[in-house]
């Protein structure tokens, strides 16, 4: 990964209140400090779930930020330019809504493997106490390097050469819906895929297909290790899931056996899936909770040490983990 040039920006808004900007008047400084920043902040936008895809909205006059940023790619605007337009319509639309916020604005133009990427994120800071040369406690602030608070990436080698409609990834706040819809609309997303529906879909394909093939246990617990590996390999490098790749991972005496399987299903799935990371996990785990309980095991456990009865609606678990049977011997005793 290679930074190209980066700023940031500072904006804040009460509850109910007007915004506040403070615009960084020049560049982040290109150094290997700046690179440790924005490689921490673009795996942990990786890692975020719940991601959606989708491109620029046509009303170019109601949502101007791809304007902006064809100027910006075609060089007609500059970082510095691009970043105070983007800054000032982010203020709008918070204005337009209730809601608190605060955060730091971070542009980033980067190299991945080659592929021109522009990264757009909110980051947050925590509270921290320091110790300063005169070895006086101090309180200070610190940036919050594992957390994105929302966020977009676009494909600019996508969006300059019109090959798709979903070249533009964001994750929505967790803390309110009118915070994201602001910044959805601040840069003029569509919202084409649902990482998670997509996910969810490929899972019950990926199912579907091992019961079909009527695979033994123990092949099909391998299947699902090596399609988990890629496709969490894949989304932590920030890629998408591509079906044919997946389908040879799979089977690479029959690479086309799975793709050609997952085509013949009336389902939406799409060829390149946005992976939802958290989704994935379902591969290789049975995981489920009710009232007072709470379940996780390894899909690899089922049929050996777990044993599922579908008649009685029971689990039969051998060989009880350490932990768990000195809290019960100490209970019963």
């Amino acid at each position: 990964m290679a930074t190209k040039e980066a700023i940031v920006h500072f904006i804040e808004k009460p509850e109910g209140g007007e915004a506040k900007i403070s615009p960084r008047q020049s560049l982040l400084t290109n150094n290997p400090s700046l690179d440790d920043l924005i490689s921490k902040v673009s795996a942990a936008y990786n890692k975020r779930a719940g991601k959606i895809y989708g491109g620029f909205e046509e009303d170019g006059q109601e949502y101007p930020f791809g304007g902006w940023l064809k100027s910006y790619v075609d060089g007609e605007l500059d970082l510095l330019q691009f970043g105070n337009a983007t800054l000032t319509r982010f203020k709008q639309m918070l204005d337009e809504q209730t809601e608190a916020f605060s955060g730091y604005l971070l542009f980033a133009r980067q190299e991945v493997l080659e592929v021109d990427q522009l990264l757009l994120l909110v980051l947050s800071t925590s509270p921290a106490v320091i110790i300063d040369d005169q070895l006086e406690l101090n309180e200070a602030h610190h940036l919050e390097l594992g957390k994105v608070q929302l966020g977009a990436k676009v494909n600019l080698d996508e969006w300059s050469k019109g090959t798709g409609t979903q070249f533009i990834s964001f994750v929505k706040s967790r803390s309110g819906k009118e915070i994201s819809e602001s910044f959805r609309r601040c840069i003029g997303s569509t919202e084409e895929v649902d990482s998670k529906a997509q996910t969810q879909t490929l899972l019950k394909v990926f199912n579907d297909y091992c019961s079909d093939a009527d695979l033994p246990s123990g092949q099909a617990s391998a299947v699902k290790q090596k399609a988990y590996e890629y496709c969490n390999e894949q989304v932590e490098s920030g890629n998408r899931v591509h079906l044919q790749e997946l389908s040879c991972v799979m089977d690479t005496s029959d690479p086309d056996k799975f793709y050609n399987y997952a085509s013949e299903q009336e389902v939406d799935l799409k060829s390149e899936i946005p992976a939802d990371r958290g989704g994935l996990k379902k591969f290789v785990r049975y995981s489920g909770s009710m009232k007072g309980m709470s379940l996780s095991f390894s899909e690899m456990l089922l049929g050996e040490q777990i044993l599922y009865d579908a008649d009685t609606d029971t689990l039969t678990i051998r060989g009880v983990p350490p932990t768990l049977k000195k809290q019960l011997s100490r209970n019963k005793s």
